[in-house]
């Protein structure tokens, strides 16, 4: 009963959704389509319903707003009556007994070119932020509050005049000359220099909504509440005759937040402006709007042709999951990575994100086709958000078994084990261990490809001659490689350790060998290393391990130090 969000209007305006071509449309026969258009559909009508009906608003704003650009893109690409519902079939679930006097329907919201565009036909416009509240209808007759009335489905909305002797923004009282004053305008919750850039939405409007839900308001709960008035639709007839009299009235904002423009960049800078500096309340874009209105139809299922929105930048993207692959590290660690279809956020594009590990994705549950949310960590760090929706026709994705990947798994060649092995024998290269400068996982990959490589250490054995013989190996650059390989030969025993991933807290002494090392007891690591059993356990396990001591005689076969 909040809030509605109309979606793009292709009827009324050709500036809203630019001409679509194939390649905007998903690959999709019929019946895909139909499952896609429906899940989104009822998807919608549970957010409305939970906003509208419960006071609850389970989604962000924007991404709301691209569920329902989304939807719309969906019917043009693949129904042929593409128009948009109108507020009325779009909102069954915002019930209202009373009449608004005049409707409180959504804005279109352009992007900059079509903005510049609607701008270039219009003159005396003014901008304003676009504030992110709970709309309100409040009329007063011969001065007193007599009504306040919630948004509802934008026609009809609820009775809220109880509330109103609890909120202190709302005067029940106004000194006027008129015998009827009817202002729209929006409930905010108070929030001294909020800046929307760095704090964001911080579920402002879902308090407001929680609050103005409640059977009773008490004093404390009201006066968090604050009211900005950003229509007068029987008022004066231009903005700035409405705004004067509204300051006399009392309600100031309007004016402090009010700003004449004549151009795209002036409306621009004061959205940049209002984006980055303190405000008294969330905020979500800018309205620009035409100073003199033509108010013919009081009440109308459709958004007003006098204003428009222009949204700050995206703080949240919507995408979905075009598929899941995973990063095995040189300790076994897995990594999912979720692939996307492409989308921008603050000038960058993109086309994946890490999950982190195992374990979030599958709290997630989350599979190919699936809608997310992805926002920036930082204006940097894309990261997946939650699941918005999932599709019908979503494939499951196979997880690697993580018993299978751990630091003592992968000490050679195998399917399963490409990524774990390639990153042990990157691991070699780093300049903490053996510092084998311009050798990265694409030249040892090609190494592995020719099959040069099974274990570890194999390449020890590999001369120019070999290596020349490989693909994309010319005679210069194997006498390059053979040269590190046979410097890798000199290395201490001290990097050989840490380059075969010995684990990290064994801290070895000059007299140290390898022999000496593999011989000691549990007993003997704790007592003379002083380890944890715990630690114990794992160097215990490291330097019995098979696959360890194979590699190990291989080294002392080619005299490297302490082998």
């Amino acid at each position: 009963m909040f809030r509605f969000k109309l979606p793009v209007l292709v009827l009324i305006s050709t500036l809203l959704i630019a001409p679509l071509t194939m390649a905007n449309c998903p690959p999709w026969t019929t019946e895909q389509a139909q499952q896609e258009i429906s899940s989104l559909r009822e998807r919608i009508a549970d957010w409305d319903r939970s906003y509208h009906r419960d006071g609850n608003s389970a989604i962000a704003d924007e991404l709301y707003d691209q569920a329902r650009e989304q939807l719309q893109t969906w019917r043009q690409c693949f129904m042929a009556d593409h128009t948009a519902e109108p507020a009325t079939t779009a909102l069954k679930s915002a019930p209202g007994q009373l009449e608004l006097p005049f409707s409180q329907t959504g804005l279109r919201k352009l992007s900059g070119s079509a903005l510049k565009q609607w701008m270039h036909k219009r003159q005396d416009l003014w901008v304003q932020p676009k504030v992110d509240g709970v709309a309100v209808t409040l009329v007063y007759r011969n001065g007193q509050l007599t009504q306040m009335l919630s948004r509802g489905n934008g026609l009809a909305g609820q009775d809220w005049l109880t509330h109103a002797t609890a909120i202190q923004a709302v005067p029940q009282q106004l000194a006027t000359p008129y015998p009827t004053v009817t202002l729209q305008g929006e409930l905010y919750l108070k929030q001294p220099q909020h800046i929307q850039q760095q704090d964001g939405g911080s579920d402002a409007r879902s308090q407001v909504a929680g609050l103005l839900n409640r059977h009773r308001l008490n004093a404390a709960e009201g006066d968090r509440i604050g009211l900005f008035i950003w229509e007068w639709p029987d008022g004066p007839a231009t903005m700035l005759e409405r705004l004067q009299e509204l300051q006399s009235l009392g309600f100031s904002d309007s004016s402090t937040y009010s700003r004449a423009v004549t151009t795209f960049n002036e409306a621009k800078h004061w959205r940049d402006h209002w984006y980055s500096s303190p405000l008294p309340f969330a905020s979500d874009g800018v309205v620009i709007k035409q100073s003199q209105r033509q108010i013919n139809h009081p009440r109308s299922a459709y958004p007003p042709f006098w204003a428009v929105a222009l949204k700050y930048p995206l703080q949240q993207a919507l995408t979905s999951v075009t598929n899941v692959t995973f990063n095995i590290g040189r300790s076994g660690r897995i990594t999912p990575i979720a692939h996307l279809a492409a989308v921008s956020l603050d000038n960058k594009t993109i086309r994946k994100v890490s999950l982190g590990s195992l374990s979030r994705l599958q709290k997630l549950e989350l599979n190919q086709g699936d809608h997310v949310a992805i926002a920036l960590s930082g204006h940097a760090i894309p990261q997946l958000k939650e699941v918005v929706w999932r599709s019908p026709q979503r494939q499951m994705i196979a997880i690697p078994n993580a018993a299978d990947y751990h630091t003592l798994s992968c000490w050679q060649v195998s399917a399963q084990c490409q990524q774990q092995f390639l990153a042990r024998l990157t691991w070699l290269s780093d300049k903490t261990t053996l510092n084998l400068r311009g050798l990265g996982a694409q030249t040892w990959q090609t190494l592995i490809d020719a099959q040069h490589i099974e274990r570890l250490t194999d390449w020890l054995a590999l001369s120019a001659t070999d290596l020349t013989s490989t693909p994309g190996f010319g005679k210069k650059r194997s006498a390059q490689i053979a040269e590190l390989f046979a410097q890798a030969k000199t290395r201490p025993f001290k990097a050989w350790l840490r380059a075969l991933g010995t684990p990290s807290f064994i801290n070895s002494k000059p007299t140290d060998t390898w022999h000496s090392l593999s011989q000691l007891t549990a007993e003997q690591w704790q007592q003379q290393r002083y380890l944890s059993p715990r630690q114990t356990e794992q160097a215990v396990a490291f330097f019995q391990h098979s696959d360890v001591q194979k590699i190990a005689e291989q080294l002392q076969q080619y005299g490297i130090d302490g082998f």
